[in-house]
Order: structure tokens, then sequence, then C-alpha cells
């Protein structure tokens, strides 16, 4: 892809690791969305290694669930060379309090919350390599207020040269053209090859 390698890990849960039949189904997704995410960023490293990929020369993109693996991993590894978050979130915390008030389900337990504060990339230290953000406005799977509190806390309420937050008008969960060609002119212009 515009002269990057591109790696496509197999996450649990999908395709032949413990493939679970319905993804999509609002009991699998509670069950097993956040451990998903907390099990791929705790293998990051290993997957690193084992490729012998190195994180300075590497930037992370992900969609959805992918996006918050992507920036779960990129908050605990500041060498990486960049972040693509698109339609996911950095805020763990705050948008799973959203999903629940959505579900109508009970708030988090201490313990949820303690956990879920371990992982959140709104307690780590902001790395200074390029970030990209991207969601539409209309996404009705995962709030953009994730996303907005997320690049808040990187900014500090100030313009960042580093972070650059794209929000899309009437784009649902989804990935679009205009999406695709603002990833594409955003590598181009932060890591030219």
């Amino acid at each position: 892809m515009q002269g990057f390698q591109v790696v496509v890990p197999e996450i649990i849960f999908h395709d032949s690791r413990n493939k679970l039949e319905n993804h999509f189904s609002k009991e699998i997704t509670q069950q097993y969305f956040w451990q998903t995410i907390f099990s791929s960023i705790d293998e990051a490293n290993s997957l690193f290694a084992e490729l012998e990929i190195p994180k300075k020369d590497s930037i992370l993109l992900g969609v959805s669930m992918g996006g918050f693996i992507a920036n779960g991993i990129y908050a605990n590894n500041p060498e990486i060379a960049g972040l693509i978050n698109i339609n996911g979130s950095g805020s763990f915390l705050l948008s799973e309090i959203i999903f629940r008030e959505i579900d109508s389900r009970p708030p988090l337990s201490s313990e949820e919350i303690e956990k879920m504060i371990s992982y959140d990339p709104m307690t780590k230290t902001k790395a200074i390599s390029p970030m990209l953000l991207m969601h539409g406005e209309e996404d009705t799977i995962v709030s953009i207020k994730g996303q907005e509190d997320y690049y808040a806390f990187l900014t500090g309420g100030t313009v960042a040269e580093d972070v650059e937050f794209l929000k899309y008008e009437h784009i649902n969960h989804t990935v679009s053209k205009e999406m695709t060609e603002d990833l594409i002119r955003w590598l181009e212009e932060n890591f030219k090859r």
C-alpha cells in the first residue's frame, strides 16, 4: 500500500483463533469486545519480536475494534512511528460507559474500572509521533465522543501539529472514499517513501 509493507495480524476469536459464531450479536460483543482488545494489546510486543519488525518503523492502523487495539498498543509503545485510528477510540473508559448507557447495562464495578484504566490510553504518556484520528459523525456503533475525548487529552485544548482529527459528516460506522483519500494524503505528508 503506497510503498508500505502491510501486516494484518489475526486476533483472538476471529478466523482460526477460536472464531465466534456471530461477532455482532449484542451478547457476544459485550462478553468478548474488551477481552479481545486487551489480549491483542498484550500480544503486540511478541508479534513485533517474532516478525522482527522495528517499532520505530511501524505505523499502526485500526478500524473500529482495531482502532481501539491500535491505540492501546501505540499508547504503550511511544517509539512507534505513528497511529491511525478510524472509528475507534483512545478513551477506553468513556467508551465503555457510553456502550453501557446505550445497552442499559449496569455501571462498571470498581474492579472493572481498575482493569479498564490499566489499558486506557488516556492514562498513558502522550507519544510524540504523528497521529491521525478519523471518525464518522453519525457513527451509531462507536460513539465519536471517545475520539473527541482522546483528542482533547492529546492536545490539551490547543492545536497540536502531530495530531490530526478528521470528522466526517453523514458517515456512520464505515470507511468512506474521502476517508481513504485523507489517510493516503496523511501518510504521504508524514511518511514520505
